[in-house]
């Protein structure tokens, strides 16, 4: 089935325990430079990993609560490719308007002497391809950013090699992520728009009115020094005071809230884009993740005609994983295969009388209707179908009976064929059957 990633990743949010607290919590901690950011990154895409090995629970109660151990590491590790990602559409934006400025002297001004006007057209299109750039390597990050979060390497988040096959593989569910990103921030822009309008005409009707107490006019203003209007602005600084100055920050603050607020939508559903490539099935950080090897084995089973001397394919095997060969993969030496996620446990409460069942909300808040994703069942990821471990033992179980079958049909009539021409001992040489007697003395039927 397809995911819903805005709904899926919305419903985690507000159903988890004091969700708002955390995110202002997460706002006002973003006011820190680089601590902020490495806090709100190994917060978000720790829990982003536990649905990524398909565990599906709500917020960590704590944010510094660090219970896998890989707190301050993984938002480190993220903060530093989010920051190498995001330099290069910034150097290709700068040259563009760099162009786009040296362009516009010479069209307009005359003052360079290298530039010409096609250089504002140049300017222009190296403008749009950082554009471009940027969206592309925003999308990048936050597949590599996964990587990082489930392996607990800096190196798992560069390997472009993995992130460009996990983006072909659905290009479709990232495109949506990001759609789901664009949509948001263009509401929240709205939101912030207004919000700011309405904090500065507040602050604006503060100083104007300080002013026309301080006995200054409109018509005054045309008539002033400049020594005078100086007097002016400064009487409408202390006329808004303390009060202007904290709905200014309120502002920010606000601001601060929807940017970590997008950031929690995006990072909890690049989490269950990340859940449909079998998390729990990767072996180390360079070895083939479970698509791969599916798609080799496809390819080698739909060889008509085995080679003559070719050792016979051994069966497939739903709990390991497989290489292109059939054979379990071995787990190298210098990479770990990624550990799952730690999950603290729940303390233990008397069962409810009648008020528990499978549609009562927990005391969290958090239900059990609430996933989207129902696990056990086959999930359907494009064009592809995904088998349960159950059919899988089911189908194995079937084509080894079948191939056993075969093997057992063929050789009783090859037997069959060599007791006829090298004579049975049952059978005379003039091809009459013998009439014996058993060792009781019973004469045979």
């Amino acid at each position: 089935m397809e995911i819903q990633y805005f709904k899926s990743a919305w419903g985690d949010i507000k159903n988890s325990p004091r969700w708002f607290g955390k995110l202002c919590l997460l706002a006002l901690l973003n006011f820190i430079p680089i601590f902020g950011q490495i806090v709100t990154y190994g917060y978000l895409y720790g829990w982003a990993r536990e649905i990524a090995w398909g565990t599906h629970e709500p917020m960590p109660g704590k944010i510094f609560s660090n219970e896998d151990g890989k707190f301050w590491r993984r938002g480190w590790f993220v903060l530093v490719l989010t920051f190498v990602f995001a330099l290069v559409p910034v150097i290709v934006s700068s040259i563009g308007n760099s162009l786009q400025g040296l362009g516009i002297e010479q069209t307009f001004f005359g003052r360079s002497y290298v530039a010409t006007p096609a250089w504002i057209v140049v300017g222009s299109i190296v403008s749009i391809v950082g554009f471009i750039v940027a969206i592309v390597a925003s999308i990048l990050a936050w597949i590599g950013n996964m990587r990082i979060s489930i392996y607990d390497r800096l190196s798992a988040g560069f390997q472009f090699g993995k992130i460009w096959k996990m983006l072909r593989r659905d290009t479709g569910g990232i495109l949506r992520i990001f759609g789901m990103e664009l949509l948001v921030g263009i509401i929240m822009g709205i939101v912030l728009s207004i919000v700011f309008f309405v904090l500065m005409l507040i602050v604006v009707s503060i100083g104007v009115a300080g002013l026309a107490a301080a006995g200054y006019s409109i018509d005054a203003i045309q008539y002033m020094t400049s020594a005078q209007q100086g007097r002016m602005v400064v009487q409408f600084i202390a006329s808004a005071g303390f009060f202007g100055f904290l709905l200014i920050l309120l502002g920010i603050f606000v601001t601060s809230l929807a940017i970590v607020f997008v950031e929690m939508l995006v990072i909890r559903a690049m989490g269950y884009w990340t859940m449909q490539f079998d998390v729990p099935r990767w072996g180390g950080q360079d070895d083939p993740l479970p698509f791969e090897l599916y798609e080799d084995e496809q390819k080698a089973w739909s060889q008509p005609v085995q080679q003559p001397g070719s050792p016979a394919r051994e069966p497939v095997t739903a709990d390991e994983p497989l290489r292109s060969s059939g054979q379990p993969l071995e787990q190298p030496q210098t990479t770990s295969a990624p550990a799952a996620p730690v999950i603290a446990p729940l303390p233990v409460e008397p069962l409810a009388d009648s008020a528990s069942g499978p549609d009562s909300a927990s005391d969290s808040g958090f239900r059990s209707e609430d996933p989207v994703v129902e696990y056990g069942e086959p999930v359907v990821v494009g064009a592809n179908f995904i088998m349960t471990p159950e059919e899988i033992g089911e189908f194995e179980a079937e084509a080894e009976a079948q191939a056993i079958e075969t093997v057992e049909s063929a050789a009783q009539g090859a037997h069959g064929v060599e007791d006829g021409q090298a004579g049975d001992p049952d059978v005379g040489e003039d091809g009459e059957p013998h009439v014996g007697q058993p060792e009781d003395g019973e004469p045979q039927d």
